[in-house]
């Protein structure tokens, strides 16, 4: 209703019942003008339509007329600010004045509506209720403005076409306790900006004084600032249409910064966790490879030894039988003995296994392996020389078993044309060292840097079943195990690897009451 109002005076006539003579005159009288004349018949709908008319006749017969009262009640609104005229028909004096009394800005006769001096009046006083009306309106509409700007957290300052002051919100004098009273409507910015950049410490020859003058000398864009006390406000510059000057709002985003440092930490935190879970299932991948690399051995010596008895049980000897049921048996401990150890919870959970060094007889289960692996193989020699190793050491015995097996695998694999195989075992001060010599194809010199990467396979390999894993899984046992790995090989004529592993002594059997001498 309001932006019709504003579009088109609206006029009002009341009590016009019968010839409708006032309606009649008022419509003659301004004839040709951009004008809405309503004609209201009972009180409750002038009530709902008065605020936003510029002017109200009242057609009143006497002094004792009722419409006299609706009309006090109306001009004793302060929420209408429009003309209240009386058309009276012919009174005395003393009704004249109790009429005009009653609200009224004004009382016609009747009998002069029709007059052709009437009509200026009657436009002037339209114009000035047109006006009041909308003054009024630009008020409230600036009364909201000032309310929802005063609602917002943000802080705001209207700069006209002039660079002077418009508004300013009290969140902005708020910023500026000592100097707020100088942002005053009117009030050239500009001027006031040393003061005010002062007192939030930023001085001449800081970096922040220049390019936070520049922002307000042109008010365009964006900019951001730190004050010393730790608080950081984005300046944002939106012009008003019709170029009629600039909104400036002031935001604190020093929360806001602080929630996207946290949400920051969060997402860095999200990222690594799926690199590690990607990771995780990078290690569960090799992990399910290994398994059945590993266990391929143990369960073949098994197959072999079972598939002898089966087709030559009958001719064989009881020692043989047994020589066979002990290997299988031997075969099924070993492959026990590695599903413990690549079952155990932690490597579950990891991927990896974890050391735990035990005192074991490496000796016999060198013998044992090869053992098995010579009768496995059929036509391999097998030699194996551990007389230099002491009765026991101390190392992780499924990481050993694991090393071995691979190395003298691989050995009996790569060399069927040239079937010799020496493994041998010895000590050092510092080391027990494992050694495997073959006398197979061999590995080419430009590829000896490749062969512990996974599912690497050498040239030469071609035609020879395998996974490419079992070097990548020695060289990441021993490493976990602190020890070293070389290999010395030659295209055609074999290779020499040799491992060697940290010596410990198993705590358990250190005498508590011996010292050692080198604490004499």
């Amino acid at each position: 209703m309001t932006d019709q109002i504003l579009r088109k005076p609206s006029l009002a006539i009341f009590g016009d019942s019968g010839e409708q003579k006032v309606t009649k005159a008022i419509w003659s009288l301004l004839a040709g003008r951009d004008i809405r004349i309503m004609g209201i018949e009972n009180f409750s709908q002038l009530d709902e339509l008065a605020q936003d008319m510029a002017m109200i006749l009242f057609v009143i017969d006497g002094v004792d007329d009722p419409h006299i009262e609706m009309a006090r009640i109306l001009s004793r609104n302060q929420l209408i600010s429009c003309n209240i005229v009386a058309i009276t028909r012919a009174m005395d004096v003393d009704a004249r004045v109790h009429v005009y009394a009653s609200g009224f800005d004004a009382i016609v006769d009747i009998e002069v509506m029709d007059h052709k001096n009437l009509k200026p009046i009657l436009v002037n006083m339209l114009d000035k209720g047109t006006r009041r009306l909308e003054n009024r309106v630009i008020k409230e509409e600036y009364g909201r403005f000032q309310a929802s700007l005063s609602a917002s957290p943000d802080a705001f300052i209207v700069i006209d076409q002039n660079g002077k002051i418009f508004f300013v919100s009290e969140h902005y004098r708020r910023a500026y306790p000592i100097n707020g009273h100088m942002l005053k409507r009117g009030q050239e910015l500009m001027a006031l900006y040393d003061t005010l950049s002062s007192e939030q410490g930023v001085l001449p020859g800081d970096p922040r004084y220049i390019r936070m003058k520049n922002f307000w000398e042109y008010l365009r864009g964006q900019e951001e600032v730190t004050l010393d006390n730790g608080r950081t406000w984005r300046i944002t510059a939106t012009p008003l249409e019709g170029g009629m000057g600039t909104i400036v709002t002031t935001t604190d985003i020093s929360d806001y910064q602080s929630r996207q440092d946290i949400l920051s930490e969060k997402s860095d935190a999200l990222e690594h966790a799926l690199e590690m879970e990607k990771e995780s299932a990078a290690i569960q991948k090799q992990f399910i490879n290994m398994v059945s690399h590993e266990f391929r051995t143990p369960m073949s010596i098994i197959d072999g030894n079972a598939q002898i008895l089966l087709r030559r049980f009958e001719t064989l000897t009881p020692e043989v039988i047994r020589q066979r049921l002990s290997t299988i048996r031997s075969a099924t401990s070993r492959l026990v003995g590695m599903m413990e150890g690549v079952l155990s919870s932690n490597m579950l959970r990891t991927g990896r296994m974890e050391i735990v060094p035990e005192s074991f007889n490496l000796r016999g289960m060198m013998q044992e392996m090869c053992g098995e692996y010579a009768d496995l193989s059929s036509g391999h020699a097998i030699e194996c020389w551990t007389d230099d190793l002491p009765e026991t050491v101390f190392l992780d015995k499924k990481a050993v078993t694991l090393i071995l097996s691979n190395l003298v695998g691989n050995a009996v694999k790569f060399s069927r044309e040239n079937p010799l195989v020496q493994v041998e075992g010895f000590v050092t001060d510092e080391h027990v060292v494992v050694a495997v010599r073959d006398n197979g194809v061999g590995i080419p010199a430009n590829e000896l840097d490749k062969v512990y990467e996974r599912y690497y396979r050498a040239t030469t390999a071609g035609g020879i079943p395998g996974t490419g894993i079992g070097l990548n899984l020695v060289h990441e046992l021993i490493t976990l195990c602190g020890g070293l790995i070389s290999i010395e090989s030659a295209l055609g004529e074999g290779t020499y690897i040799e491992v060697r592993l940290p010596r410990a002594t198993d705590p358990a059997m250190i005498d508590p009451g011996v010292t050692s001498h080198a604490h004499l």
